[in-house]
């Protein structure tokens, strides 16, 4: 096991082509993602989403192995145990990571430019560790007995109160001014759990620390953001990368704020697809009408432009409407399965639907083409 000097001397090449880039990437993608207008739905979703890989990422790194439909579980039923005896411990974590994410994104929507402070660093531990049984850690405060994290030997606990307080002093005063706040937030998070201040918790809280920073510099995307899924499915390299910086390339922290932003523009990558997804929706509902145009005073048009609407971006079983199992049976109350079967077919030739394997979805990759250069003849 090795130990390192902590000290608030590392450097960062500003100007390394693959950082210059992936911050460009990161940046513009937040910008357009926030300006895009979505539904309250589609947000609310992307968030719910957000938040349930946040928390099934920043959990997994320490051991806490939650699936996303426990995970889902707990965000739902905030009041009730949803895992088995045995697994309290599990289900307190994840508790705890969704109150911390709330209480942050609570936090900057009411004062977007609040400071990064200690008293706050140790507000996000005790949440994130209150209500749980760690051998010697009290929620929010600091340790006072070594630690080491897998082979890296943290600070002896004499200094770390006076390191926490040395680097909240850099981070606030004294960090070179052309670091963007998005590289700021990543080296918020390799200070903090190379200090290893706490008990228990530390790669928590640090990665906590990390997405308020994000969230305060505008990377937010529609809600919670946070890189803990992208360092939990990285977890190898996460931990490499720390080890790598600290030890062997002479105070240099780019590699592994590179390592951080690639998981950045991957994640808000993501995110944009999920908004473009709702406004590819929007668009060929307005091409729907369009094609039915010449049917919508008829009882069949009007029918069918509703199971457009109806259907959703999912495909849905022929047979669960047949049997009356989905919403879109209403459609067809009183009326036969040929009446079903007529307006699926219209709506395969007009290519607003297609039928696979049984499943019918709508078929939004048509509005590809109206996309320069045009590929769909104009009709």
């Amino acid at each position: 096991m090795r130990s390192w000097d902590v000290h608030f001397n590392m450097r960062i090449n500003i100007d390394d082509r693959e950082l210059v880039s992936l911050l460009a990437q990161c940046h513009a993608l937040a910008s357009v993602i926030g300006r895009i207008p979505i539904t309250p739905s589609r947000q609310a979703r992307i968030d719910r989403l957000n938040i349930l890989r946040a928390v099934r990422g920043t959990t997994g790194i320490e051991g806490a192995d939650l699936t996303e439909n426990e995970v889902r579980l707990i965000i739902d039923k905030p009041n009730e145990r949803t895992l088995p005896l045995g697994r309290e411990r599990q289900e307190q974590e994840g508790r705890n990571a969704v109150k911390l994410m709330k209480y942050v994104a609570r936090l900057l929507t009411t004062s977007l430019d609040c400071p990064l402070t200690e008293a706050l660093i140790r507000k996000l531990h005790k949440i994130t560790t209150e209500k749980i049984n760690y051998d010697n850690n009290i929620p929010g405060k600091y340790r006072d007995f070594a630690v080491h994290a897998g082979d890296y030997i943290a600070p002896e606990p004499e200094k770390v109160r006076e390191l926490m307080k040395q680097f909240i002093a850099w981070f606030n005063e004294e960090k070179p001014t052309g670091w963007d706040a998005v590289v700021g937030a990543i080296v918020a998070h390799f200070y903090v759990i190379s200090i290893h201040p706490f008990g228990d918790g530390n790669g928590r809280t640090s990665r906590a620390v990390e997405s308020f920073l994000l969230y305060r510099a505008g990377i937010n995307a529609r809600g919670f953001y946070s890189l803990a899924n992208y360092y939990y499915q990285q977890r190898a390299k996460y931990a490499w990368y720390l080890d790598h910086v600290r030890f062997e390339t002479e105070g240099d922290l780019t590699p592994f704020v590179v390592f951080a932003l690639k998981g950045l523009a991957g994640g808000l990558a993501e995110v944009h697809n999920e908004v473009l997804l709702e406004v590819q929706e929007i668009a060929f509902r307005d091409y729907a009408r369009e094609e039915l145009r010449d049917k919508l005073a008829t009882e069949s048009g009007k029918r069918m432009l509703d199971f457009i609407f109806l259907l959703g971006h999912d495909s849905v079983s022929v047979r669960s409407i047949q049997r009356r199992e989905h919403a879109l049976a209403s459609l067809y109350r009183g009326l036969t399965t040929k009446t079903l079967s007529r307006d699926l077919n219209y709506l395969k030739e007009r290519q607003l639907l297609l039928l696979e394997k049984g499943s019918v979805r709508l078929n939004l990759d048509i509005m590809k083409g109206f996309i320069p250069p045009y590929d769909v003849i104009s009709q």
